[in-house]
C-alpha cells in the first residue's frame, strides 16, 4: 500500500502547476484572555477573545475550538491601569517551535475596538512571516497547457429564490449565484464610512427618489435618478449618537418628516427634519423618543414612539406619535410582552383579519403573540442580527452582571407586505460573534408567512457577502433598497458602504 501511494504522489507532482502554493491557513486556538486591574473579569476573559478572533484575517488563520486541534495558540492578557490599558498575545506556533509577542496600548476605554483592530493587524504581519516560508514554490515540470474552452456565459441569478427542494445527495456540483446585478437591480458607488440606517422619501417629478442614510453622528441627504449624488450632509454633535431613521407624513401635506432617534449620554435627544429643495430643516430637537415606522409607504405610515428611563430600559410599552404643526404628541398606548421593544418587534394581520405581533428575541429566535400578548410559536432558526447598539452606565447593572454598561442591540427590520407576507432579514456571523462583540459579512432576506400555527418561508434570496445594516421597501415598486456594509472601520480607514436596489417580484 505504501507503493501505491507513493506511485499516485509522484503522479500528482508531475502534473500540478508550477506557481502552486503550500500555504494553507494555520488551524488557530484562541484562548480565553488573562484580565488583570478590572472588576468585570470573568465576562471580559471570553469577550476579549472574541475581539480578537473576530478580527484576524481567515486567509491565513482557520479558528478550532480546543488547543489540541491547533497549529497555533494565541494567548491572550489585558490589564487595566487607571485609565490606560495594554493588551498582549503571545504567538506559539506548534509545529516550528517559535514564539512571539505582540502587544498595543490605549489611554481610554474609548480606544479599546480600535486597539484591537490594531492588535490583529499585528499578529497578522507576524503569521504572514510564518506562511511566507510556508509558502514558497517548489518547481516541477509540468505538460503543455490543452488549449483553452470557450467560456459559456452562465444564466443571471434572480436576487428572489424560490424555496426548492435540496439537491440530490449524489449530487456532487454545487451552483453558486451569479456575483453580478441580475436585472432590476442596481448597486451604488461605495459611500466612504459606515453607515447604519436607511430610510426612503418621496419620488420626485424628476424621477429621483429620495434616500436617507445615517452613520453614527452623520445625516446625509441623497437622490436616486441615473445615479446617486448627494444633496446634504448634516453632523450631529460628538457626544450624540444615530440609532435609526425613519420616514413618514403625519401631518399628511404630502411632504414626508425625517425621525433620526438619537441617543446622548443617557438622555434620548431624538430629532425630526423635513426635505427642503436644498437640505434639511430641523423641526423639532430634544424629542424623548425612540422611533420606529410601520408601513411600506411613508405617505401612511404609522410612527411608534418608546422611551427609556434612567437605567437606559425600556420603558412599558410603545405608542403612537401625532404630529400637528411643530408640535407632536402620543397616543394609544400598548403594552409589549417581555422580549419585546420598539426595535425588534411590528404588528401584522393574519389571514383571518387577527391581529399578531412578532419579534425577535436577544438571540435571534422568532416569536409569535396574540392580542393578548400570549405566545403562540417560537422558531427554531435564527434570524436578525444587528451590530447597532447603545449603552448606558448604571451601577445596578455593576452589581448585577459585573459590566458596567447594559448593552443595549437593536434588530433588523420585520416589514409588513400588503397580503400579510413578513419580510426578515438574517445576517450571519463573520469568524467570529459572542456576547457583545457582533461581527456579520453576509446576508439574506427572507419571506415569511403565517400558516395560523407557524411562520413558513415562502422565499428567499441569495446569500450576499456584505453585512446589512438596514433597509427599507418599496410598495410602489416592489423593490427593497438595502444598505450595505462593505468594509468595516479598521485601523488603515473609516470602512465602505454602498446602497443597492433588488427587485422583489
Amino acid at each position: 500500500m505504501p507503493t501505491v501511494l507513493l506511485v499516485i504522489f509522484s503522479a500528482f507532482l508531475f502534473i500540478m502547476p508550477p506557481d502552486i502554493s503550500w500555504a494553507a491557513p494555520l488551524k488557530t486556538y484562541v484562548s480565553e484572555f488573562s484580565v488583570a486591574g478590572t472588576a468585570n473579569k470573568e465576562e471580559l476573559k471570553a469577550t476579549l477573545q472574541g475581539l480578537l478572533a473576530s478580527r484576524l484575517n481567515s486567509s491565513q488563520i482557520k479558528l478550532v475550538e480546543s488547543p489540541d486541534k491547533a497549529e497555533l495558540h494565541l494567548a491572550g492578557s489585558y490589564a487595566l491601569f487607571g485609565k490606560m490599558f495594554s493588551i498582549d498575545v503571545l504567538i506559539k506556533n506548534t509545529l516550528s517551535g517559535a514564539i512571539s509577542k505582540v502587544f498595543e496600548q490605549g489611554e481610554s476605554q474609548d480606544d479599546l475596538i480600535p486597539a484591537f483592530g490594531r492588535l490583529a493587524q499585528k499578529v497578522d504581519q507576524e503569521l504572514a512571516k510564518t506562511l511566507t516560508v510556508a509558502a514558497s514554490p517548489i518547481t516541477v515540470s509540468s505538460p503543455a497547457p490543452a488549449p483553452a474552452a470557450t467560456p459559456i456565459a452562465a444564466p443571471v441569478a434572480a436576487y428572489k429564490v424560490e424555496t426548492a427542494p435540496a439537491a440530490p445527495e449524489n449530487s456532487y456540483l454545487v451552483k453558486t449565484a451569479n456575483p453580478g446585478n441580475p436585472p432590476g437591480s442596481w448597486t451604488s458607488d461605495q459611500l466612504s464610512g459606515v453607515f447604519r440606517s436607511l430610510a426612503l422619501g418621496r419620488t420626485l417629478p424628476s424621477g429621483e427618489r429620495e434616500i436617507f442614510v445615517a452613520g453614527e453622528q452623520t445625516i446625509r441627504y441623497l437622490r436616486k435618478g441615473t445615479e446617486l449624488i448627494q444633496v446634504a450632509e448634516l453632523a450631529m454633535p460628538v457626544s450624540a449618537k444615530i440609532l435609526a431613521l425613519d420616514t413618514a407624513d403625519l401631518d399628511r401635506d404630502g411632504t414626508p418628516e425625517l425621525y433620526v432617534t438619537i441617543v446622548d449620554r443617557k438622555t434620548v435627544s431624538s430629532r425630526v427634519y423635513q426635505p427642503s429643495g436644498t437640505g434639511l430643516e430641523l423641526i423639532a430637537d430634544n424629542q424623548p423618543w425612540l422611533y420606529r415606522g410601520a408601513g411600506t409607504d411613508f405617505s401612511n405610515r404609522t410612527i411608534f414612539v418608546q422611551g427609556l428611563n434612567s437605567s437606559g430600559e425600556y420603558s412599558n410599552g410603545v405608542a403612537e406619535l401625532a404630529k400637528s404643526g411643530r408640535q407632536f404628541e402620543t397616543s394609544k398606548s400598548r403594552i409589549l410582552p417581555r422580549p419585546g421593544h420598539i426595535f425588534n418587534s411590528t404588528r401584522f394581520n393574519d389571514a383571518t383579519g387577527a391581529e399578531k405581533l412578532v419579534v425577535i428575541d436577544g438571540e435571534g429566535y422568532l416569536h409569535v403573540y396574540a392580542a393578548d400578548n400570549s405566545e403562540l410559536w417560537k422558531s427554531s432558526d435564527k434570524y436578525g442580527g444587528s451590530e447597532t447598539f447603545f449603552n448606558y452606565e448604571t451601577v445596578a447593572q455593576l452589581r448585577a452582571k459585573g459590566d458596567r454598561y447594559s448593552w443595549n442591540f437593536l434588530e433588523q427590520r420585520i416589514t409588513v407586505l400588503p397580503g400579510g407576507n413578513l419580510i426578515v432579514p438574517r445576517n450571519d456571523a463573520g469568524t467570529f460573534s459572542i456576547g457583545n462583540n457582533r461581527s456579520y459579512n453576509k446576508h439574506s432576506l427572507y419571506g415569511l408567512q403565517w400558516s395560523g400555527s407557524m411562520l413558513k418561508e415562502k422565499w428567499h434570496t441569495r446569500l450576499t457577502p456584505s453585512y446589512l445594516a438596514d433597509y427599507a421597501y418599496d410598495a410602489a415598486t416592489h423593490e427593497v433598497v438595502l444598505l450595505e456594509v462593505v468594509q468595516q472601520a479598521g485601523l488603515l480607514g473609516t470602512g465602505k458602504t454602498v446602497v443597492s436596489i433588488n427587485k422583489l417580484d
